[in-house]
C-alpha cells in the first residue's frame, strides 16, 4: 500500500531501475520523491473552515456557551401587533431584562409578590388592543391582574424605549398579582406604580 513506507517496494523498485538503465533509474526515483515533495504542499493547505484568527482557543467554547446560555430572550408577539410596535416592544422587552438583572431592588419588587421578574416577561403574550376604550382614554398598554395577556394600544410604539420598558415591568407586576387603584382600594394608582418601578428598576 502507499502511506505506510513499506521498505519492500522501495527496494524492488531500485533493483528493477538498475537493471534498466540510469534513464530508467532517474525517472523512478522521480516518481518515489515526487509524493515526499507534493506533502508539503498538501499539508501546507487549511481547511475552508479553518477560523481566520487561527485555532480555537481552549476558552472558546466556554464563552460560547456562556453566551447561549445569558442572549436576552425574545417576547411572544401575536401576529396582530404592527411592524412598528413590534420593533418597539423587542427593544423595551431587552431593557427590562437587563434592568430585571443588573438591579436587585428591580427584582425585588417582582420578589414581593412571590414572582420572578424574568419568568413572568417570559410567560407574557402581547397582542394589538386595536379600538379599546382604554386606549382612547390615552392608556398604552392593559392587563388583568393575574393574567399574562398584555395589550398594547398604538400608542406604545411612539414611547421612548425606557418608558416603554417601564411599562412592561409595570403590566408584569399586574401579571405577578399587583392591583391598582382605584378599583382596589388601599392600592398603588398607575402613577405611583409608575414611581416605584422607575426608582427600582433605575429607568427614567
Amino acid at each position: 500500500m502507499t502511506g505506510n513506507g513499506s521498505t519492500p517496494v522501495t527496494l524492488k523498485q531500485s533493483h528493477w531501475a538498475a537493471r534498466r538503465g540510469p534513464t530508467v533509474l532517474l525517472i523512478v526515483t522521480a516518481l518515489v520523491l515526487l509524493p515526499a515533495t507534493a506533502a508539503p504542499q498538501s499539508s501546507a493547505r487549511r481547511p475552508f473552515s479553518q477560523d481566520a484568527n487561527g485555532p480555537e482557543r481552549a476558552g472558546q467554547a466556554v464563552e460560547l456557551t456562556r453566551l447561549v446560555r445569558d442572549r436576552f430572550p425574545r417576547p411572544a408577539i401575536d401576529a396582530s401587533v404592527p411592524p412598528t410596535i413590534k420593533y418597539q416592544l423587542a427593544n423595551a422587552y431587552d431593557t427590562a431584562i437587563r434592568v430585571l438583572r443588573k438591579e436587585p431592588p428591580c427584582r425585588t419588587l417582582f420578589q414581593q409578590l412571590g414572582a420572578d421578574g424574568e419568568d413572568v416577561l417570559a410567560r407574557s403574550q402581547y397582542s394589538d388592543a386595536g379600538d379599546n376604550g382604554y386606549c382612547q382614554q390615552g392608556i398604552k398598554a392593559f392587563t388583568n391582574v393575574g393574567s399574562t395577556q398584555i395589550k398594547l394600544c398604538r400608542s406604545f410604539g411612539e414611547l421612548q424605549t425606557s418608558s416603554a420598558a417601564l411599562l412592561l415591568l409595570h403590566e408584569a407586576l399586574h401579571s405577578s398579582g399587583l392591583r391598582e387603584g382605584p378599583g382596589y382600594p388601599n392600592a398603588l394608582t398607575a402613577r405611583e406604580i409608575n414611581v416605584v418601578v422607575s426608582q427600582g428598576c433605575n429607568l427614567q
